[in-house]
């Protein structure tokens, strides 16, 4: 029974750390932070920034009318969270989620975060469709200068 127990515990801790491979549909992707001079110069590749650990926050889709915003940053968000999720030491993340539209935020010093926006107005959207994993990788560049 206990060796039992001691596999359950481990089989739990592998799968909380949101593997993609573990995941069969859902949202994955990257988290990375953009700090300083990314200033575009002959000779020099920006790259995409620092992986970072984060938590990420799942709501269902929400529009700027349905959140307060203050830059990049939100609060007050009028959508249901749906899931929460850490990013690992190399930013990546997974996290299974049901067939729907989704609002995906980073949390930056206990501020919620996205920079990206649709057409319609959407805050940082992607659509998880079924049997399918749909990519989201996030970077945060509010401290970097361009």
């Amino acid at each position: 029974m206990k060796k039992m127990l001691l596999l359950y515990s481990i089989i739990f801790a592998y799968t909380y750390t949101n593997q993609s491979g573990l995941v069969k549909q859902g949202i994955s992707g990257k988290v990375y932070l953009k700090q300083g001079n990314y200033m575009p110069s002959p000779g020099k590749k920006a790259g995409p920034g620092q992986a970072v650990s984060r938590t990420i926050w799942i709501y269902r889709l929400t529009a700027r009318e349905q959140a307060r915003a203050s830059g990049s940053y939100f609060d007050h968000i009028q959508t249901k969270l749906v899931a929460k999720t850490q990013s690992d030491s190399e930013g990546n993340y997974a996290i299974a989620l049901p067939p729907g539209k989704y609002s995906v935020f980073v949390d930056d010093n206990s501020l919620l975060y996205a920079n990206s926006f649709d057409g319609k107005g959407n805050i940082n959207p992607v659509e998880v469709k079924k049997d399918s994993i749909s990519n989201k990788d996030i970077t945060i560049s509010s401290q970097a200068v361009y």
